[in-house]
Formats: C-alpha cells, sequence, structure tokens
C-alpha cells in the first residue's frame, strides 16, 4: 500500500484491535474449555485417547482464534473505514505493496503449519501404536442396524452390549455383514469404518467406569439414528465376573449369517421405537 501517516494509523489500528481480540478470545476459550464437557458441548472423556485429541483440538482452538480474528478484523475495519460513499467515478489510487509484510506473513504461514503438520503426525503416530500388555480383544459385527460383540478370549461369548474392563488395553477387530456402518464411541474416542468383507482395527484403554454408547457414524440405512447400543465400564472384577456368568450361562456368538432370538428382539424393539416416534 501507499506508505503514507494516515495508512500507517489505519493499519496499526487495526491490528492493535485484532491483537486485543486474539487475546480476548484466547482467554474465553481458556475459561470455558474445561466446562464443554459437563454442559454436553462435548463427550464425556473416558479413556486417554479421548482425553488427548481434546488437548490436539485445544491447541487447535487457541491458534485458530486469531487467524479467525484477523480475517474478520481486517476485513470489517476495510469495510467501514475504506467504503465508498457513493458510486464510484473513476479507478482507485494505484497500490503498492509491502514487500516486508508479506515476507514476514509467509514465514509465520509456514512455521504455523509446519508445527501442525509436525505436530499432528506424532500425535497420529501415538494414537496407533499398538496396545501392549493383557489387550482385550472384541470382534465388532455391524449389522442394520445394531451391533453384535464376541469375545475370543472368553469362550467366544457375545452379545449386543459392549462391557470393558477398565484401566485395560482393548483391541477392536471391525467389520460388517451388509453395509458400511462406522463404529464410533464418543466418549472412548474412537472411530472407524465396518466394511463389509473387510476387518479394520481400533484400540483404546477405557479410564473411567461408567456408562456410555457406541453410534453408527455412517449412514446405513432408514433406521441409522436409532443404531445406538450400550457400552458399560466396569472394574476388572465385575467384568470378570460377567464374562464368567456368560460362559456359564451358555452365551455364544451365532454365525455371522443368522440372526438369533435375542439380536431379533433387540432389533423388533428398535423398529417399534422408530415407528412409535414416527406416529406420535
Amino acid at each position: 500500500m501507499n506508505e503514507t501517516p494516515r495508512s500507517r494509523g489505519d493499519f496499526l489500528r487495526a491490528t492493535i484491535i485484532w491483537v486485543v481480540l486474539s487475546i480476548l478470545g484466547d482467554a474465553v476459550v481458556y475459561l470455558l474449555a474445561p466446562n464443554w464437557a459437563a454442559s454436553g458441548a462435548l463427550p464425556q472423556v473416558a479413556s486417554g485417547l479421548a482425553d488427548d485429541i481434546n488437548k490436539v483440538l485445544l491447541i487447535f482452538t487457541y491458534l485458530s482464534v486469531p487467524v479467525f480474528a484477523m480475517v474478520v478484523v481486517y476485513g470489517g475495519y476495510s469495510l467501514v473505514r475504506f467504503h465508498s460513499q457513493g458510486r464510484p467515478s473513476g479507478d482507485g489510487p494505484r497500490v503498492h505493496s509491502n514487500r516486508a509484510l508479506q515476507e514476514t506473513w509467509i514465514a509465520v504461514t509456514l512455521i504455523l503449519i509446519a508445527f501442525l503438520w509436525v505436530y499432528g503426525v506424532y500425535f497420529l503416530n501415538q494414537a496407533n501404536a499398538a496396545p501392549r500388555g493383557n489387550v482385550l480383544h472384541v470382534q465388532v459385527t455391524g449389522e442394520q442396524w445394531l451391533w453384535d460383540y464376541h469375545y475370543p478370549q472368553y469362550g467366544n461369548i457375545a452379545g449386543t452390549t459392549l462391557v470393558l474392563p477398565v484401566n485395560r488395553p482393548v483391541e477392536f477387530d471391525i467389520t460388517s455383514i451388509d453395509v458400511q456402518h462406522s463404529f464410533w464411541v464418543p466418549a472412548l474416542g474412537i472411530k472407524e469404518d465396518a466394511v463389509p468383507g473387510e476387518i479394520t482395527h481400533q484400540h483404546v484403554t477405557p479410564t473411567v467406569i461408567g456408562n456410555y454408547a457406541v453410534r453408527c457414524a455412517e449412514l446405513c440405512g432408514i433406521y441409522h439414528a436409532y443404531m445406538n447400543t450400550p457400552v458399560q465400564v466396569v472394574s476388572e472384577y465385575d467384568f470378570e465376573a460377567w464374562a464368567s456368568a456368560q460362559q456359564g450361562s451358555g452365551s455364544r456368538a451365532a454365525p455371522a449369517v443368522a440372526v438369533g432370538l435375542p439380536v431379533a428382539a433387540f432389533r423388533d424393539a428398535i423398529v417399534w421405537r422408530a415407528n412409535a416416534g414416527q406416529e406420535g
């Protein structure tokens, strides 16, 4: 731009406004962030992975606030300060670029992008690292419109409620028998596609005892919105007692192509609930 006292003053005022709004915006994020999960704005945090994901989102939010404020402030300031009072009768003044400003902005942008890329790749590698120790294996099968769970380490017991021990690594082997689904447990911070004919993998370590939900995050048919099943994170003792009881009752996995009575009854309940909601 033309270097005049007026233009330098406008640039300085806009920059001050941008800096102040950026600081205020990040302060608001800092104050509100601890309450997002409690208020329902974010899912409950029931695993270290979910907590790490929230921290990554928080870092990205802190860095995006100044970028957003810059666009709004400089655009809004220019609109208010330099808007035309009427239809222009001729060309505007010739504008010259500020080389130092351009080089500074390019350097800052490259540094920001490089940091986000390196940090993102590091976090992704950490999140995808294979679990170690006493890993619990759970086979997850998606179908319209529920989830089936098999526990091969416990006599292949099965059910439609996902029961997990706290503080024990869990590895999920995920597939589908009809259409593509997406195995999503918001509280645990995991989401993985269930693809017919393929087996995908996901792992997590639950850290908080409680009741949660697994949802389907892939549009999979007319009752997709009702494809929710319970998730129970219990103590190691309660999990072993539950598994022993399931083995004692003879709860075994049915063939994937056959739907047993408990699964059929569960599906009927889902369909009834959906139809009842539509009639109401």
